[in-house]
């Protein structure tokens, strides 16, 4: 995982308040951490002998440090809550703050004993820190002496805190992810656009060139051919674009439904024709399989379904080879409304098991990270799983590896009849 940090993913304010509520609940100091130990909050509830004599002096805020970070250490070492004693002889706890298998941080609290003081072993600690020996003595005989069941009942409270935190941590670290992608595809998006619209110029005006020589020449034959190329890839683009357009709308936030009434052979047509240089690349055929008694007209949002479509055969062609993808579709009646039912199958490389079952809970929980596939194939799921929740749809994966796979999408539509 990459580096990131604590603070980018919590609010440093509602560290701080967190720590607040458990220092005040356990009556022990805390403080938060970043990975290497290094505060990123200011402590809470510390003691009159850490705050303004051990912490005040160079060696023993070093040496403090230095605990600070031994405790990030041995929670990360062992991934569970560790309880030690710090270089003054007071005892501390550490939990660690994980994003997955990564720590980002640690929780701390204590500066409690288990025993009375010994100021034999504070004034030589005094001494060895360059501190004035009688204010250290009076500060460690108010340190507050706590009894087994009640350090291991903190630990146990500090466990549960810095899990609420992690689970914090990652939540806000998928949103994160989230909205980069976004952000990737907008971006990649426009680019997309400015090179159809270059594309788009150039091959018209080389079209254009075309029906002009063939009228200078009188070839009625050749101009009319000229204009039938001109007429059908003109369509293709215009498709295209204007599947493209809506997709960038989709990316940049715009959510809302445009729904028509659409003829669904037409957009899985539209859907196969964006797709037909990489089809043809990958040696693959397409067919298509239609109930019998099944309307194709319903009413719906054009837009999202042709970009859904288009994303699923995307899918079953890049993961086959010389062989076919097909694509199902059937409707059911739900109530007042029909199921539209998309099936596109493919008999390529499929997927192992483990795969199969997190990409169908990744479809399902917008709070998963799927991080088992390829970046660019990582964005057409994340975008596939956006489309089917705005247009209120379920889809799952059946897939066995090396046998190929099958997505079934289900989208309640309006049947027109």
């Amino acid at each position: 995982m990459e580096n990131i940090r604590l603070t980018e993913l919590i609010n440093i304010k509602i560290l701080q308040r967190l720590q607040d509520a458990f220092s005040e609940y356990a009556g022990m100091a805390a403080l938060i951490t970043d990975e290497n130990g290094i505060p990123v909050t200011k402590g809470s509830g510390f003691t009159e002998l850490c705050m303004n004599h051990v912490r005040q002096c160079e060696k023993g805020a070093r040496n403090c440090e230095e605990c600070d970070r031994m405790g990030a250490v041995k929670t990360y070492e062992s991934g569970k809550p560790v309880v030690y004693t710090c270089h003054i002889g007071l005892i501390d706890y550490a939990a660690p703050i994980m994003l997955d298998d990564t720590m980002i941080g640690s929780i701390i609290g204590g500066q409690v004993r288990k025993e009375p003081s010994d100021e034999a072993r504070d004034r030589a600690t005094a001494k060895m820190l360059g501190i004035d020996e009688e204010p250290f003595v009076a500060a460690s005989r108010k340190i507050h002496i706590v009894g087994e069941e009640q350090v291991q009942n903190a630990a146990k409270f500090l466990a549960e805190l810095a899990a609420l935190l992690s689970d914090m941590a990652y939540e806000n670290y998928i949103m994160l992810k989230n909205s980069q992608k976004l952000e990737q595809m907008s971006r990649s998006q426009m680019r997309c656009m400015i090179d159809m619209y270059s594309n788009m110029e150039d091959t018209f005006n080389l079209w254009l060139e075309s029906v002009r020589l063939s009228a200078e020449k009188n070839d009625y034959d050749a101009m009319v051919t000229a204009l039938d190329v001109l007429v059908k890839n003109g369509r293709e683009i215009f498709a295209t674009f204007g599947n493209t357009v809506e997709y960038a709308k989709m990316t940049d936030g715009d959510l809302a439904l445009s729904e028509t009434t659409y003829n669904f052979r037409s957009i899985v047509n539209d859907a196969i024709m964006l797709q037909r240089g990489s089809i043809k690349k990958n040696g693959n055929k397409i067919t298509i399989n239609t109930s019998e008694g099944v309307s194709l007209r319903f009413f719906g949002d054009t837009g999202r379904l042709k970009q859904l479509v288009s994303i699923l055969i995307k899918l079953g062609n890049n993961f086959t080879r010389n062989g076919t993808v097909k694509i199902n579709m059937y409707s059911e009646k739900i109530d007042y409304a029909d199921m539209l039912i998309v099936e596109v199958s493919d008999d390529g490389v499929g997927m192992p098991e483990e795969d199969r079952i997190n990409l169908n809970k990744y479809m399902q929980h917008a709070s998963m990270n799927l991080g088992s596939c390829s970046e660019e194939d990582e964005k057409e799921f994340f975008v596939l799983r956006m489309l089917v929740g705005q247009l209120s749809g379920s889809i799952t994966f059946d897939s066995t590896q090396n046998q190929g796979t099958v997505v079934r999408v289900a989208i309640p539509q309006l049947e027109m009849k």
